[in-house]
């Protein structure tokens, strides 16, 4: 069946309710011919779902964007779910399951002790789906702020082949990895953030309010100013005078960057140069490629097609570049060639994780390889984060004790040359 082409329909999808997005897809069947049109879903998802299910392969699915968003979506995209809840609902889930408990009373027991609002929301719709008859990742797809495409897609793997409750444990493995990782990445850029935003306050607080009492002092005194003390003067003069331009330009560009930074170009642009930083680059780039080997190995190992789970990983690997390797090797692999060829082309990867991702593919052990592969980039991520820690924070005190102590010196300067003068 062929998806109808420019409608509001979403053929093939079940039907649902809430409210629907556009979708607008390009997709090639099995005889090469290219279809387009739009959709209509309640997440990308569905869409996904729909096309493949109609066996077309797809090349390009885009969100077209509404022209008046409603207060309420965008009230709701603000509250965002805590992953650990997510994690420790999840590894319930898996328990009680195994336990042999009914899944619509398992869900009953998770309704009541999920403190998470979203979370808890999302958990008492679901109960009442399955009490309606439909399939637990059916359910789960209606909640896509709360569950990822690649949460509802292992339990859609799990459902179908009757292994459920195994990957369950695995996703919860897998959550509980992505957040510790992340809670490591968390902790070590409070910190600094912390200890840079007192230094500049403190810097503020000084140029601008005490500064301008000494002004007075010094102009009467008739004692020539050093040089110092005269670039920290000027510097007051400034931030008070046009502190408050220069404030409102800064946040302007903020906000302009962030809404470059959405778009494709604009993310591609900074993702790259993210990537291009000492020290914070390779950092980066290793938090990357392990999300993307333990997302592609839990996937492959979960019983999902390898095709499908490079369209998955595509999109929640958090970096545009790797995304673009990541699209290359879905091309090459429709194609008939390997997955390892367009990654060492990227020139993302390091020879090391396409050297250990062609061994997979030809063992038959693709699985297992980007797991293992992904253990050892979280633990050399860990191990650069407290190296980095180690180095930034005495840095940082070092840094902020110049800064201050600088001010104070340059301030203190004419003082002395005013009391030996008097003298």
């Amino acid at each position: 069946m062929r998806p109808d082409i420019e409608t509001n329909s979403c053929t093939g999808c079940p039907a649902i309710g809430g409210i629907h997005l556009k979708y607008q897809y390009r997709v090639r069947d099995n005889l090469g011919t290219t279809h387009k049109g739009i959709l209509e879903a309640e997440n990308r998802y569905w869409v996904i779902n729909s096309l493949l299910e109609q066996g077309y392969y797809i090349l390009q699915l885009k969100e077209v964007q509404q022209s008046s968003p409603s207060i309420e979506l965008d009230l709701n995209a603000l509250m965002k779910v805590k992953v650990r809840e997510l994690c420790v609902m999840t590894r319930q889930l898996a328990t009680m399951l195994t336990a042999g408990l009914p899944i619509i009373r398992t869900f009953n027991i998770l309704a009541e002790q999920t403190s998470d609002k979203k979370i808890k929301k999302a958990v008492t719709n679901i109960r009442n789906d399955l009490e309606a008859g439909l399939p637990l990742w059916e359910s789960l797809g209606k909640h896509p702020d709360v569950f990822s495409t690649v949460y509802v897609s292992m339990i859609r793997a799990g459902e179908m082949g009757g292994i459920l409750e195994p990957i369950l444990h695995r996703l919860s493995d897998h959550l509980e990895r992505e957040q510790e990782i992340s809670a490591k990445v968390k902790a070590a850029s409070i910190y600094p953030i912390i200890i840079s935003v007192f230094a500049l306050i403190m810097v503020f607080v000084i140029l601008t309010f005490v500064m301008p009492t000494f002004v007075s002092m010094f102009a009467s005194s008739g004692v020539e100013l050093p040089a110092p003390t005269r670039v920290l003067l000027s510097l007051a003069t400034i931030l008070r005078s046009k502190g408050v331009f220069m404030l409102a330009g800064l946040t302007a560009v903020i906000i302009l960057l962030k809404a470059w930074g959405k778009k494709a170009n604009g993310r591609l642009f900074f993702d790259r140069l993210y990537l291009k930083l000492p020290v914070i680059g390779p950092t980066i780039s290793r938090i990357a490629v392990a999300r993307f080997a333990r997302t592609m190995g839990t996937l492959v190992k979960s019983g999902i097609p390898v095709l499908q789970a490079l369209e998955i990983v595509e999109d929640v690997v958090g970096n545009a570049v790797i995304s673009r390797a990541v699209k290359s090797a879905r091309i090459s692999i429709r194609e008939g060639e390997s997955i390892a060829l367009p990654l060492v082309q990227s020139g993302v990867f390091e020879p090391m994780v396409t050297q250990m991702i062609a061994v997979g593919e030809e063992t038959g052990a693709l699985d297992e390889m980007l797991i293992k592969m992904s253990d050892y980039f979280e633990r050399e991520v860990i191990y650069m984060i407290d190296s980095m820690m180690s180095v930034i924070e005495p840095l940082l005190i070092l840094v902020v004790a110049l800064l201050v102590g600088g001010i104070v010196v340059a301030t203190l300067m004419p003082i002395f040359e005013i009391v030996n003068t008097v003298g």
